[in-house]
């Protein structure tokens, strides 16, 4: 078995004491091999396998120093990481997708938070400020603790009670990441007309597929914005998206 170094010899020293971040990929591969969620992954502080108490070792590492996914599964099937080391690079990092967001206890995927903004795109824009808060708010009832496509459930309902509380939980939150200086700026790129919410929801998932917005809490970071400019429509679409990920660097 090949973990990358010249010479092997099972001493399970790569596998042990050290964090393997998991891409959405690895992820996504784990679990189609039949593996649990809450068996291999551990998300706090980000995405990664988890190990045993004390010597914390990798899950998957046996008494005999072998990876049981190896074992199973094959060399391909181990996460991206595990397959390069110890020539893990950034460009090797590049191809894999680690970005992940936070929002109510819960970790999500990319993907997740791109199809919630692809789904507001007939959205008016009076109501994307409380469409994009229940959207967000079906990922709090969920059991896992990391939503990606395949177990995110957008069918989940919230009772009228739970709405009013979810929505003045938000304004709180919004009121709380709007900053008084925040507002002259928000005015620079506000003016009453007829906003395109299709093209600025689109303008947003497109530059979030692209790499923007590194903030974890972005989708809280998108609530506030929305709340802030909710009573002044964005004098363009594309202008109001790139301002947003622009105000949202600065909190990073």
């Amino acid at each position: 078995m090949n973990y990358g170094c010249d010479n092997c010899t099972n001493c399970g020293a790569c596998c042990t004491g050290l964090d393997i971040e998991l891409s959405k990929e690895d992820i996504r591969s784990l679990v189609s091999l039949g593996y649990k969620l809450e068996d291999f992954l551990e998300t706090e502080p980000v995405p990664m396998l988890k190990t045993s108490p004390g010597k914390r070792r990798c899950i998957f590492l046996d008494n005999k120093n072998f990876c049981a996914i190896h074992g199973r599964h094959g060399h391909a099937a181990k996460p991206h990481t595990c397959r390069h080391y110890p020539k893990m690079t950034q460009e090797a990092l590049s191809q894999r997708d680690y970005r992940f967001f936070k929002y109510g206890g819960k970790t999500l995927s990319r993907d997740v938070l791109a199809n919630i903004l692809a789904s507001m795109k007939d959205v008016h824009e009076s109501e994307l400020f409380k469409s994009l808060l229940f959207r967000l708010e079906k990922l709090r009832k969920q059991k896992a603790s990391y939503i990606d496509t395949f177990n995110y459930d957008d069918n989940r309902r919230h009772s009228e009670l739970r709405k009013t509380f979810a929505r003045r939980r938000a304004i709180k939150l919004a009121k709380a990441k709007v900053r008084s200086d925040d507002i002259a700026e928000f005015a620079a790129i506000t003016k009453r007309r007829s906003f395109d919410s299709s093209g600025f929801t689109g303008e947003l998932r497109a530059r979030l597929m692209k790499g923007e917005g590194h903030n974890h809490n972005l989708p809280e970071m998108l609530l506030a914005y929305l709340y802030a400019i909710k009573k002044a429509e964005p004098r363009d679409a594309k202008a109001a998206a790139k301002y947003f990920f622009e105000w949202n660097a600065k909190r990073f």
